[in-house]
């Protein structure tokens, strides 16, 4: 949405993508309340996005999550325990509601998060790297 981010137009990018290609794009409501500390959540393109709520089966995931995630200390290290708990629970989100994909500019919560959970088959869920661009993800063929 902040369109002075290096990172825009790759964004931009990917949602076109998606909606062309008729992918359904999922937001959750965890990440609507982190949108919130910055923008009004309502200039967000609600009627493109699938909004995910966490709900019980979510919370049950979270902590399983979050127990095999606290066991591997350098997992953590180095995040606090808030920041631990809303990234485990978009990802509990994913597993429940068997979203494919997730994308992200976050390389550390894919490295200490993603990778130790889909190698322990708790989560099933393809990285998409924000950082990198729809072209190269794709190849310039398909675009």
């Amino acid at each position: 949405m902040d369109k002075t981010d290096s990172l825009h137009q790759n964004a931009l990018e990917y949602y076109k993508y998606f909606l062309e290609e008729k992918i359904t794009i999922h937001v959750s409501t965890i990440v609507i309340a982190e949108y919130s500390v910055g923008d009004d959540p309502l200039n967000l393109p609600l009627n493109n996005l699938q909004i995910e709520s966490f709900d019980f089966i979510d919370g049950k995931n979270a902590g399983l999550f979050h127990a095999h995630l606290k066991g591997n200390q350098e997992n953590i290290q180095g995040y606090n325990r808030r920041v631990i708990a809303n990234d485990v629970k978009i990802l509990a989100q994913i597993q429940t509601k068997r979203i494919e994909g997730i994308i992200s500019k976050d390389l550390n919560s894919f490295k200490q998060y993603i990778t130790p959970l889909n190698d322990a088959n708790l989560l099933q869920v393809k990285f998409i790297d924000l950082n990198i661009s729809l072209t190269q993800t794709l190849g310039k063929l398909f675009i």
